[in-house]
């Protein structure tokens, strides 16, 4: 009996509820000498082996029936109860697999409406660039003097011009480019600025580009590859510190440069950190060495043309 009880719990662990109780049916065929078994969930046949029909059930519950009716009253009880619990998991693997099969359906259902919306955002940008390149073909046409020369009025009207140009761009790419992208300049300002913790220590000088320093991430990613860079270089005690912005055209990578005086090595455990969020970046961090005193950190940037801001 344990023996047979301990299979049926094996096999409905690994195949499922309703291969254990197919087992459990043999078994109990096996076990009393019936002709045929069937489990019932309420007036529902579950499953069934052996020969004949099973007679509906009258009442509700849980039940495991055998006929012809059996003498051994507490076998059929221990199988019973066993069935019971059997067609209780059946019940929640049902329940499992509806769940899963209305995930998967709203899954797919908010990938199309991605997708569209996608298409939406990708035509949004396209109108909205085309006339943008046109305007700004005149103004470099106006500003290399192939329409003719221009005077002074004319000519700041034309810087005037061609800065907005440039600054509608970079607010279409931002708004509409793909994915998420982060300005790094007051996030350097805070982590380094003059009310910053690192001003309170030691001696902070920036020197940023004046344009936005767009990184290709989330705002949160960022904030917290910004936070472990701080407490990175805080844990140097380094008594004056440099930092510098420039950008990498032909990389599309922002380079930011650190020196530091005074103080001694980061801790290992901060250096890891450091570099390991730098890598989920995209980015490569370099810590000073003898050759190149200085840290060096690269991320990738969406560069926008110079001016912008």
């Amino acid at each position: 009996m344990e023996q047979a009880l301990v299979a049926v719990a094996e096999r409905a662990l690994c195949r499922g509820a309703h291969a254990g109780m197919e087992l459990l049916l043999r078994e109990t065929l096996r076990l009393t000498g019936a002709s045929g078994a069937a489990l019932f969930d309420g007036r529902v046949c579950v499953a069934r082996v052996g020969s004949g029909i099973p007679l509906p059930m009258s009442g509700g519950g849980r039940m495991l029936k055998v006929w012809p009716e059996r003498a051994d009253g507490e076998v059929l009880e221990r199988l019973s109860a066993f069935g019971s619990t059997l067609l209780a998991a059946r019940a929640r693997e049902s329940a499992a697999n509806a769940r899963h099969t209305k995930l998967l359906a709203q899954r797919r259902a908010l990938e199309r409406e991605v997708a569209r919306w996608e298409q939406r955002r990708s035509n949004a940008a396209h109108d909205l660039r085309t006339p943008l390149m046109v305007i700004k073909g005149y103004l470099d046409m106006m500003m290399k003097g192939i329409a003719g020369p221009m005077n002074a009025t004319a000519q700041r009207y034309l810087d005037r011009m061609m800065r907005a140009a440039q600054d509608q761009r970079a607010l279409i790419d931002h708004r509409l480019g793909r994915g998420e992208v982060t300005d790094l300049r007051p996030l350097l300002h805070a982590a380094f600025g003059p009310t910053s913790r690192h001003a309170q220590r030691c001696t902070v000088t920036l020197a940023l580009p004046e344009r936005p320093l767009l990184v290709k991430r989330a705002r949160l990613e960022m904030e917290i590859w910004m936070r472990a860079m701080a407490q990175g270089l805080a844990s140097t005690r380094a008594t004056t510190m440099a930092l510098q912005v420039e950008a990498l055209e032909p990389t599309s990578c922002w380079r930011v440069h650190v020196t530091t005086r005074g103080g001694d090595a980061p801790s290992p455990k901060a250096l890891i950190r450091m570099r390991e969020l730098t890598r989920r970046l995209g980015g490569t961090l370099q810590a000073p060495t003898d050759e190149e005193p200085r840290w060096v950190a690269q991320l990738p940037a969406e560069l926008g043309p110079p001016g912008t801001g």
